[in-house]
């Protein structure tokens, strides 16, 4: 946004806009805003190393695993204001962290869920439970290998030099190509680009396939980080968008998660059978608790599909495309 139109000398040049948390500004060349929102979910990523370590709440687990997704969708975001070969490297090395980090994650989620509906329906799981729980321990156990590796110091060192060196990756234009370098002139575009992706599903709505509507799932999200990380220099209608966002990835999050979850309990159901194919019936183990939580799961599938046609048509509302825009407005 020009300060002031040289054509025009009696206009009255704009004071800077005021800071809304201390280290980010509207103003910012993008690659260091960018840089400012990386060292929150980098801090956030240490501090939870510890706890992740430790194994005793599956939370800590499940926040630095978030990190590195954040971190991940900063790059993605702010793609524009870096040089691909300079962040390569660190984009490979929270690659590994997230397939480290996934696995138990993972896990945790489906001995979570599968505990609870046993707790809410008094069915019994133990047998899914201990087979998860195994599972469990060998993928925390190479998620440890990676923790204590040369490779994870080797990150953490690098990507603190990143965060703490200025311009470091940043890319460098054309004066006679002029693009987008400051917060403010970019974030339009990046937050449209984005809306966009989400837009161009529309006509898979009404007949999508579990695979479209995880695609979808994954442009919501990678809309609703943008608006986060822009959310400092953005106005007041920005909750609104936020919110709107997480209700659609949220649905869509557990159509996935049941999906799924489906394939997964059907898989380990067809290996029991033929594992206790030459048992007698009498001393095969009961899977009538697995198959009852394998149908409620087919359920719930089954009403996420059918109700969010109407989640759809309330997210593309008018009153969201207008928090929208009234958001950026205020930059």
């Amino acid at each position: 946004m020009p300060e002031s139109d040289p054509l025009e000398p009696q206009a009255v040049q704009k004071p800077a806009r005021k800071k809304k948390r201390p280290g980010l500004s509207a103003d910012m060349p993008l690659s260091e805003y960018a840089r400012a929102v990386m060292r929150v979910h980098f801090d956030e990523l240490i501090r939870h190393e510890a706890g992740t370590r430790l194994g005793e709440d599956i939370e800590e687990l499940h926040d630095m695993r978030v990190a590195t997704r954040r971190l991940r969708a900063v790059f993605e975001v702010f793609a524009p204001a870096f040089r691909l070969k300079a962040v390569k490297p660190l984009l490979r090395d929270l690659r590994a962290a997230r397939q480290a980090l996934g696995p138990v994650r993972d896990l945790d989620v489906f001995i979570e869920n599968a505990q609870a509906y046993q707790k809410e329906n008094a069915v019994d799981l133990g047998l899914l439970v201990e087979i998860w729980q195994a599972e469990r321990e060998t993928a925390r156990a190479k998620m440890l290998a990676y923790l204590d590796s040369p490779a994870f110091e080797t990150f953490k060192t690098d990507f603190e030099t990143f965060l703490s060196t200025p311009g470091q990756g940043a890319r460098r234009f054309d004066p006679d190509d002029p693009h987008p370098q400051l917060t403010w002139q970019a974030a339009p575009s990046l937050l449209y680009q984005r809306y966009g992706d989400v837009l161009a599903c529309e006509g898979l709505i009404a007949e999508a396939s579990p695979e479209q509507l995880h695609d979808l799932r994954v442009r919501f999200k990678k809309f609703r980080y943008a608006v986060e990380f822009l959310r400092d220099v953005l106005g007041k209608p920005a909750a609104g968008v936020i919110s709107d966002l997480k209700i659609m990835q949220d649905h869509l999050g557990q159509l996935n998660d049941a999906h799924l979850a489906c394939d997964l309990l059907s898989g380990l159901l067809s290996g029991l059978e033929t594992r206790h194919q030459s048992l007698p019936l009498g001393l095969r183990p009961d899977l009538g608790g697995v198959l009852a939580y394998l149908a409620s799961l087919h359920s719930l599938r089954r009403e996420k599909a059918e109700t969010f046609p109407q989640a759809w048509k309330n997210f593309t509302r008018p009153e969201f495309r207008r928090s929208l825009a009234l958001s950026l407005s205020e930059l």
